[in-house]
């Protein structure tokens, strides 16, 4: 994975580091990076990111987002297209599971998470942005 960060021109994270030392490192390696915290990062990480931001690439609107609220990821993507009408993309962490999927004309992107656990395999996503189209891949390294 540190070579997918290194040969980025963005590098988004959704939250829920595992430590700052991570948060360091991809700042260290990544050209452009955007983040937020999940509710598994301590305040030091706290601090430093937002629960959400949005910016733009190439006149898309991208939110990034690690929901706040928790609770049961059923429903979740449906309720994120609800809050962010105005979004192209929506990049969100929370459940740790990859997803893809259109909701209206919103593309919704859950990466999954970096590294491998009980509960999931290492996962990530490259998103192509270009003015006509939005692609996303999901990938196990």
């Amino acid at each position: 994975m540190q070579q997918a960060v290194q040969e980025a021109e963005w590098v988004v994270h959704c939250g829920d580091f595992t430590g700052v030392g991570v948060l360091e490192e991809i700042r260290r390696l990544a050209p452009n990076f955007v983040g937020v915290f999940g509710n598994t990062d301590p305040g030091n990480i706290r601090r430093q990111l937002p629960h959400q931001v949005a910016f733009e690439i190439e006149g898309r609107k991208i939110v990034v987002i690690h929901p706040p609220w928790g609770g049961h990821p059923d429903g979740l993507e449906r309720e994120l297209a609800r809050r962010f009408p105005d979004a192209d993309a929506i990049l969100f962490g929370h459940t740790h599971e990859p997803c893809k999927v259109k909701i209206d004309d919103t593309l919704l992107l859950n990466p999954g998470q970096g590294y491998s656990s009980f509960m999931v395999p290492a996962s990530m996503a490259i998103l192509t942005v270009n003015r006509s189209e939005l692609k996303a891949k999901l990938l196990t390294p």
